[in-house]
This record gives C-alpha cells, structure tokens and sequence, in this order.
C-alpha cells in the first residue's frame, strides 16, 4: 500500500527504454524514427554534436532519472585522442619513458614504427607479434575505460579501431571508430542498466 508522499518509481523494461530514448532521440536531434537503430552511430549516422548531447542528457534525466556521464566521456576522448594512453602503455609494458615531445612523434606511425623507435631508443629487441599486442592492450584499456562508465561497446568496432592503429595513429579512423562506440543499442543498455539497479535498490 502506498503511503501518502511516497512516490512509485516507473519500472522500465529494455524494450520500453528503447521506445522511450527512441522518442527523445527524434525530438532532439529532429531525425526521422526509422534511422533510430541499435548500431546506428550518435555521431556519425544521427549527427549528434556536444550541444545535443547536453539537451539529450536533459532529457534522460528528466524521463528516465538517469544522468549521462557526457563529461566523463569527453574527457576520455581527449585523452586518447592525444595518445597519453599509449606512453602509459609503453612504460608498463616495456619500462619505456616517452615525453609529451616523443608522443607527439607517433602521430604519423603506425604501432609497428613506434616499436621499432623504441628498439632504437631503448636498445629493446621485440618477438614478432609484439605490435598486435600492443595495439590490443590500447584497445583493451580503451574499452575497460568506457565499461567502468557504463558503456559496453563493440567487439567489431573495437577490431577495427585496433587494425587502424596498426597503421596510423593519426588516421580520423580511430576518432571515428571510437565514436562508434557510442551507438543507439549502447545508449539503451546503459540506461538499462541503471534504471533497473535503481528499482532494485
């Protein structure tokens, strides 16, 4: 029985999630219901800039309780984009310093090239094999940093970037594939999860 002042929390399912985001995804972005599908992209396939993403974070809040973590994941996104991550990368796996200057060095190569740079540097022999592991421990990092968020991404996705990055850590491919990483079916799970670990609560 409900007591007076007490509200009842709407229980949401997955389904009614999607038709809700759905609904809000429309109304933000004025995009037509029938592009709204799960791998389809926020950014590159319904265009949503840094300003949509405070409006539709608004409108998440207001509908679902829900508060998108956008900071949280534009801080990411520079961070990676700079390639800090990779010098992190180098010195726990291989005990290797680079600088901001040397970072900066890597945007025209490839993993392969800067492993080579860092054999000349540090006198370090590598196994073959050893670029592929790299460039999948950036990706791992990558994806661990946007699970700790709530967003589960792509395995496909997270190939692809990771293949981009065997050849070019300048290439816009990277940027891009880590933005499609934040499709519609990820957005969806990540309400999901949240509005139902509050109704359980």
């Amino acid at each position: 029985m409900k007591r007076e002042g007490e509200s009842v929390q709407k229980i949401w399912t997955r389904d009614e999630v999607q038709k809700a985001l759905t609904e809000i995804l429309v109304d933000a972005l004025g995009v037509k219901e029938d592009k709204i599908v799960p791998s389809a992209s926020l950014v590159h396939d319904l265009g949503v800039e840094s300003i949509d993403f405070l409006d539709i974070g608004f409108r998440v809040q207001q509908t679902f309780g829900v508060e998108l973590p956008n900071k949280t994941l534009q801080d990411a996104a520079l961070r990676w984009g700079n390639l800090g991550e990779l010098g992190g990368i180098l010195q726990h796996r291989y005990g290797v310093h680079v600088t901001p200057d040397e970072i900066r060095r890597f945007r025209g190569m490839g993993i392969p090239e800067v492993l080579r740079w860092v054999s000349q540097k540090q006198g370090i022999t590598f196994q073959n094999g050893e670029a592929e592991k790299l460039a999948e421990e950036f990706v791992e990092r990558l994806v661990e940093e946007f699970e700790r968020v709530g967003f589960k991404v792509s395995l496909f996705d997270c190939g692809e970037i990771k293949k981009v990055m065997l050849q070019n850590l300048n290439s816009p491919k990277i940027v891009e594939g880590m933005l499609r990483l934040f499709n519609v079916a990820s957005l969806v799970d990540f309400i999901t999860d949240r509005v139902q670990s509050t109704n359980s609560e």
